[in-house]
C-alpha cells in the first residue's frame, strides 16, 4: 500500500485517525492480523533497572501512549486520546545466551499483547545476556506510529533515562488532545467529521477519474502471472536475518559501485531475490522504496510516509554496477513529485464507508496481485543519543516489523518475498530482513546463509547475527 498524507492533518490536529493509516487499523477487524513495529538495543554492559523504568514512564509521557476510541457516527473516523494506562515495564530474570537474542527479541515481537482500542499501543521489555549485557525490545503498533516516528519516541525515552524526572518530562512530546467532550457534543463531532469524509470521497471520486483519463506516466507492471501468495507460501512462515557492517566499508563499496547507501541498501536485498532463485536474473522484480515525506521536526505525524516502485530486470548483479538501479530510483521519485500517482490513490477516504471485509477484497488483502518482491525501508541515521540509556551505549540498534497473526489456512498474506529495514548508527549500518517465501527462504539458516554470500560478493566486511 501506498502512503501519503500532508503534515499536521487528520491526527494531528483533531485528534483523529488519518485516512492514511487507516489500513494498519482495519486489518484487525477484518484480518485479525496487528502490524507491529520493533526496535532491538544490544548492550554489553548491564543498563540500570531505575534507568529502564526511567525509559519507560518517559514512553508513557510521549507521542506512542495513546488509545484508539470508536466513532460513534457512520463515516466517521476513529479518534486519538491519551492511554490512561502505562504499560509496565517487563523485565525478564533469565539470561539468554548471545546466540539466543535474535530469538528472544523475534519472540517478544511475535507475541507482544498490543491492542490500539485498549490502550496498549507499546511495550519495553528487556532482558539480561549470560555474557553479562543487556538487550533492549521497544515493540509498538504500526497504527500509532511509523519506523522513523518510533526511533524518533525512542530516542526521546532514552534521552530521559538518564535525567532527573522532572526535567525529562519537559523533553517529551506527548500527543495532542483536546479536554474530554460530553456524549452529545461527542456524537455532533462525529456527525461533523462523517459529513467531511463523505465530501471527501466526492473529491476523491472525481480527481481519480481525472487521473484515470490522462496519461499518469506511472511505470506499467511488467512482471508475469504468478500463483497466489497462498499458494507460493503455504506455510506463512516468516524467517529473519540481520546483517550489521562497518559504515565506512559501506559508503566505500556504494560509492566504487556508482551508487548510494539507498541503492546498495536495495540491490543487496532484492540481490537475495536472484541468489535464491526465487526470481532469476531477466525476470522483472518490484522493489517497494517508502520515503519520508515530514517536513521538518514539527512534522508529527503517525505514519507520514509514501511509497515509489522500482523494477528491476538485469539488476542487481552481486558486486556489480548500481547506475542502472539508482537511475530507476531516480525516475520513481521524480514520478512521486510530479505527482503521478495511481488513481486508486484518490479513492481513500471510502475506508470510513465500507466494511473492513469489503475494503480487504479490494485492496487485495495480501494475495499478491500488485504486491512488491521486496519493500526496502531505509530509516537512515540515528542519532548518537538513540543509542543509550542510563549511560550504556548499545553496539548494536535495529529496527523491523512483522504482523501477528496471519493465519496460514486463509487465503490472505502480509507480504510477498522479502523485507528489510535499515538503521545506521556513527559506526555501522545495520539491517533485518524478513523472509515471506516458504520455498525460496525456508528457514532462518537458509536466509542467513544467503544474505551472507550476497554481502560477501559485495565485498562487504559483516556479521550476521
Amino acid at each position: 500500500m501506498v502512503l501519503l498524507s500532508r503534515p499536521g492533518t487528520d491526527d494531528d490536529r483533531n485528534g483523529r485517525l488519518a485516512t492514511d493509516d487507516a489500513p494498519f487499523w482495519f486489518a484487525t477487524p477484518a484480518l485479525g492480523w496487528s502490524v507491529v513495529l520493533q526496535v532491538v538495543w544490544i548492550f554489553d554492559d548491564e543498563v540500570s533497572l531505575e534507568a529502564l523504568t526511567a525509559m519507560n514512564a518517559a514512553l508513557a509521557r510521549g507521542r506512542m501512549h495513546r488509545m484508539l476510541v470508536p466513532s460513534t457516527v457512520y463515516g466517521s473516523r476513529p479518534r486519538w486520546v491519551p492511554a490512561p494506562d502505562a504499560p509496565g515495564l517487563t523485565v525478564d530474570s533469565r539470561p539468554v545466551p548471545d546466540a539466543g537474542i535474535d530469538a528472544w527479541a523475534t519472540a517478544e515481537m511475535s507475541t507482544v499483547p498490543l491492542d490500539a482500542e485498549g490502550g496498549r499501543c507499546w511495550r519495553l521489555r528487556s532482558t539480561p545476556t549470560e555474557s553479562g549485557g543487556t538487550v533492549l525490545s521497544l515493540c509498538a503498533l504500526h497504527v500509532v506510529t511509523d519506523g522513523r516516528g518510533m526511533v524518533a519516541a525512542a530516542a526521546e525515552a532514552a534521552g530521559a533515562a538518564g535525567v532527573p524526572t522532572a526535567v525529562a518530562a519537559e523533553r517529551i512530546s506527548t500527543p495532542k488532545a483536546g479536554a474530554p467532550a460530553s456524549g452529545r457534543r461527542q456524537r455532533l463531532a462525529d456527525t461533523v467529521d462523517a459529513f467531511a469524509q463523505a465530501g471527501a470521497v466526492v473529491a476523491g471520486v472525481f480527481r481519480a477519474a481525472a487521473e484515470s483519463r490522462k496519461a499518469s506516466g506511472l511505470e506499467p507492471d511488467p512482471r508475469p502471472e504468478r500463483p497466489p501468495l497462498a499458494e507460493r507460501s503455504p506455510a506463512a512462515k516468516f524467517t529473519w536475518a540481520t546483517a550489521s557492517i562497518p559504515a565506512g566499508e559501506w559508503d566505500r563499496v556504494a560509492a566504487e559501485h556508482g551508487g548510494t547507501s539507498n541503492t546498495l541498501f536495495i540491490a543487496v536485498v532484492s540481490g537475495l531475490l536472484r541468489s535464491s532463485g526465487r526470481s532469476p536474473l531477466g525476470t522483472p522484480i518490484k522493489v517497494g522504496v517508502p520515503v519520508d515525506r515530514r517536513e521538518g521536526e514539527e512534522d508529527t505525524r503517525t505514519n507520514a510516509i509514501a511509497g515509489v516502485s522500482v523494477f528491476l530486470a538485469d539488476e542487481p548483479v552481486p558486486g556489480g554496477d548500481l547506475t542502472g538501479v539508482r537511475a530507476a530510483c531516480k525516475a520513481a521519485f521524480v514520478r512521486l513529485s510530479e505527482g503521478r500517482r495511481a488513481p486508486h490513490i484518490y479513492l481513500r477516504p471510502l475506508a470510513w464507508f465500507l466494511p473492513p471485509s469489503v475494503l480487504i477484497k479490494l485492496v487485495g488483502g495480501g494475495a499478491g496481485k500488485g504486491m512488491p518482491d521486496a519493500v526496502i525501508s531505509n530509516i537512515g541515521d540515528v542519532t548518537p543519543e538513540s543509542t543509550v540509556v542510563g549511560g550504556r551505549t548499545a553496539r548494536r540498534m535495529v529496527l523491523r516489523g512483522m504482523t501477528q497473526g496471519v493465519d496460514p489456512a486463509a487465503g490472505h498474506r502480509f507480504g510477498d518475498g522479502v523485507q528489510s529495514w535499515l538503521l545506521r548508527t556513527a559506526e555501522q549500518v545495520s539491517f533485518t530482513v524478513l523472509g515471506l517465501d516458504d520455498e525460496a527462504f525456508s528457514s532462518d539458516a537458509v536466509l542467513r546463509d544467503l544474505l551472507g554470500r550476497e554481502l560477501t560478493a559485495w565485498e562487504l566486511p559483516h556479521d550476521i547475527w
